[in-house]
């Protein structure tokens, strides 16, 4: 098939694939390195500065040249799936470290975790507009942002690239023709609000996942690494792979809920926020039957969270909202296996999504 001509992004091919080439060289995608989106990835050609000659003897400027390349800034919108898919390994380079799945006989149980460095950990991005491949040979996943749109979980991953262009010799029409996602029943496992639930206590407490669930009727997650804007080199005018340049953690990954009613259990965080008592945090869902007793799941877990920001709006009804931040525990808590943020998600996928 040709590269579609219609305007209708509904017939736009998109994707990701992590790449084993240096910064800056395009790696050709293929079968399962596509990403469904539901809207626009606001992928755009780079801008420049324009440095104009304003010099003496010149009443009117004659001439000018480009400065270096503004990086290019992906936020690629996609319903959330057990079976991840390429956005799998987006989101897996964003915390660093995933390795091997523990095979759990018909189903496999992938642990992301946060790693210190996550430089050399980067990829190629492509999509098709109308007569056109855009392609950022190089981007650096740096932030995934869950929440809830219309009963179903959404998230929001972003990548700074090195450039954009219409022109590749690497990712042409049989590049974008070949790409597909995984095998069925990937299209059927999206994450869904009814199949969650959000669970909470102090971080000295017993395991997080034997206390009731919260009511609440939102929550945003945020995963962020503080990479740089875009550094340049000498002989090139792109940004070389952006590094992180401050600490992870407070403002960077944090959990935000949203409390339909004001209820005696929220109302006991106003005192614990006060105090200053850490807590941990399990927010989980459990999707269909894999098979056996294995079912798709997708746990989100912090071993140490500090709360901020307690509200109780008086409107009609009282409402109230919380947001938490997240540090490293002094050892994994009870219930839990690790001292910094981690997901675990049991799905069909048999590899490393950083293979």
């Amino acid at each position: 098939m040709a590269t579609p001509t219609s305007p209708q992004t509904r017939l736009h091919a998109r994707g990701f694939k992590k790449s084993a080439q240096t910064w800056g060289t395009a790696e050709a995608l293929g079968a399962t390195d596509e990403v469904l989106l539901n809207g626009n990835s606001g992928l755009q050609p780079p801008t420049f500065p324009i440095l104009p000659t304003k010099e003496s003897d010149q009443a009117f400027v004659k001439d000018a040249d480009f400065g270096n390349q503004d990086p290019v800034e992906i936020a690629a919108p996609i319903d959330w799936r057990y079976e991840m898919g390429a956005a799998g390994r987006i989101l897996a380079m964003i915390f660093g470290t995933a390795g091997e799945p523990e095979d759990l006989t018909g189903a496999y149980k992938h642990t992301l975790q946060w790693k210190t460095d996550i430089s050399a950990l980067f990829g190629t991005w492509a999509e098709e507009r109308a007569g056109k491949i855009f392609e950022s040979a190089s981007v650096k996943p740096y932030k995934a942002e869950f929440s809830f749109t219309d009963a179903l979980l959404k998230a929001v991953l972003s990548m700074r690239g090195d450039s954009c262009i219409n022109t590749s010799a690497v990712n042409t029409l049989t590049q974008m023709d070949a790409l597909t996602v995984p095998a069925e029943p990937f299209l059927n496992t999206r994450l869904r609000f009814k199949q969650g639930s959000v669970k909470m206590n102090t971080q000295a407490g017993a395991d997080v996942a034997s206390e009731t669930a919260l009511q609440i009727n939102d929550f945003t997650i945020s995963y962020e690494r503080p990479i740089d804007g875009g550094i340049h080199a000498v002989g090139s005018e792109k940004i070389i792979e952006p590094f992180e340049e401050g600490q992870s953690g407070h403002d960077l990954i944090s959990v935000k809920l949203n409390f339909p009613r004001m209820n005696t259990t929220n109302a006991a965080f106003f005192a614990s926020f006060l105090a200053e008592t850490e807590q941990k945090m399990l927010i989980k869902f459990t999707g269909a039957l894999i098979t056996g007793a294995l079912y798709y799941d997708m746990a989100f877990y912090f071993p140490r969270l500090r709360m901020k920001n307690p509200t109780y709006d008086a409107e009609e009804i009282v409402s109230g909202g919380l947001e938490l931040i997240a540090e490293e525990a002094a050892a994994a808590p009870t219930g839990m296996t690790y001292d910094l943020p981690y997901i675990e998600i049991v799905n069909v996928q048999t590899t490393d999504y950083l293979a």
